[in-house]
């Protein structure tokens, strides 16, 4: 049982198992959540509310990661994009697969009877959001190599860099956390408020302790908002100075695609520390847009195909125009 400045509070016993320790009871439950707990853990919300997002962080993460698949089996197919740009699509693609299925698992099944199930899931959600963020720093900087830099040779070896970076520095960090001490992963509690003056408990595996999300997890998502500003400024002005070469602005286009996707919806989460109706317009915000975001990068890489495609088709008319002209004059 817990309150809050005289309010009374209560565990919500249905679908859930309480655990007796020497020193200490803990309560594991089966409820869903919602997927903005990634950067909010502590926050406080209504019972219809949360069920509400409940739904839409179900429905969006399973849309999301059947989206991230179908993209990257498409980008598979096509042989002559294989570009160093197009492998790292692909692993951005799969680190978002990963953030909705470690979620799904999270939200299907969040009591169990050993801990270290409890831990484990929490670990690999851990993991599968850093390296959703690491990537998204990943495609800023390989966004700028495009339009700004001509790649060298060694293009195998920067991939395999940027592989190292993108999949390498979330283990590292997961396994400091881990080794710092194990009880940092495992059974969180969240407020669900059925009433102004009464709420009930209930338990998600993902990271205990409040710092960690708070310097960790925030200050995270800060560097990689702020290293995918700077890019988009640098991108900008690098390509207005080479305006005269209009193809660049392609790229432009490019780019503010994937900030609007994979950067501006993440930072919602600033806003989701305020109060009120506020906080939880931001709170709804994030968690539409952010549980959906493999099917936005899928409709933003359709909508490119289509461009593609519709240039070429354009190319192929002038073609065959010049042709007939070229060949009414020889006649």
């Amino acid at each position: 049982m817990g309150a809050k400045r005289g309010d009374i509070g209560k565990w919500n016993t249905s679908g859930c198992e309480v655990k007796h320790r020497e020193n200490e009871t803990t309560c594991l439950c089966d409820h869903l959540t919602f997927f903005a707990v990634l950067m909010l853990p502590s926050s406080e919300i209504d019972q219809i509310h949360k069920n509400s997002l409940t739904i839409i962080s179900y429905v969006g993460c399973i849309i999301s990661a059947l989206a991230s698949l179908i993209t990257i089996v498409f980008l598979c197919l096509r042989k002559k994009q294989k570009k160093h740009i197009v492998y790292v699509h692909m692993n951005l693609l799969w680190a978002i697969f990963l953030l909705d299925v470690s979620f799904l698992i999270m939200m299907l099944q969040a009591s169990t009877k050993e801990d270290m199930a409890c831990k484990a899931r929490g670990t690999f959600l851990h993991f599968g959001m850093l390296a959703c963020l690491t990537w998204m720093a990943i495609e800023g900087y390989s966004l700028y190599r495009l339009v700004i830099q001509v790649f060298n040779s060694y293009m195998k070896c920067l991939l395999v860099k940027l592989s190292l970076i993108g999949w390498g520095l979330p283990i590292l960090i997961v396994c400091l956390i881990f080794g710092i001490d194990q009880s940092y992963y495992g059974p969180s509690s969240l407020k669900v408020y059925m009433s102004p003056d009464q709420y009930h408990t209930e338990i998600i595996c993902w990271i205990t302790k409040k710092e960690i999300n708070n310097f960790l997890n925030l200050g995270y998502l800060s560097l990689v908002l702020f290293f995918n500003s700077i890019i988009l400024v640098t991108m900008v002005y690098e390509i207005r100075r080479l305006k005269h070469q209009k193809h660049h602005w392609g790229y432009v286009v490019m780019l503010l695609g994937l900030s609007c996707v994979l950067g501006i919806p993440w930072g919602l989460a600033f806003f989701a520390l305020a109060s009120g109706t506020f906080k939880l317009v931001a709170v709804y915000l994030f968690t539409i847009i952010n549980s959906l975001q493999g099917f936005l990068i899928f409709l933003w890489y359709l909508a490119k195909v289509l461009q593609s495609c519709r240039s070429n088709s354009m190319q192929c008319m002038t073609s065959n125009s010049l042709k007939l002209e070229s060949s009414s004059t020889s006649i």
